[in-house]
């Protein structure tokens, strides 16, 4: 599977700032961090976050951006993945539904007539 990889985060409170470091030799000091992982079978889930909000955010925004850029199939698995939990969180049954999509434009475009139509 490949060597083992071990990164450090350190965080500074006092300097709000975050140094991240690989034993690859990359080094990054940044603003904000979010750590999450899971095991979906076991129902295992890790999250660790500090910093700005917005600027994980971006982080994230950013990462989406290089995932699809870069063709790279392991990002952009992992970001088409999220997507789909999102949905899932906000509507358990949103893969369930039969829909068209032209009913739904319309009702969307009937719900935010301020932001005028959807192209």
């Amino acid at each position: 599977m490949g060597r083992k990889l071990t990164i450090t985060i350190t965080v500074d409170p006092e300097a709000k700032e975050i140094l991240v470091r690989d034993d690859a030799g990359g080094k990054r000091v940044l603003r904000s961090i979010v750590l999450f992982g899971g095991d979906a079978e076991r129902g295992r889930f890790y999250c660790f976050g500090w910093g700005s909000s917005a600027d994980a955010a971006w982080a994230y925004k950013e990462g989406f951006l290089h995932a699809m850029e870069s063709g790279d199939p392991y990002y952009r698995s992992f970001y088409r993945q999220c997507a789909c939990q999102i949905v899932q969180a906000f509507d358990p049954d949103a893969f369930r539904q039969e829909a068209d999509p032209w009913q739904l434009l319309g009702r969307w475009e009937g719900e935010g007539p301020e932001q005028g139509p959807w192209h």
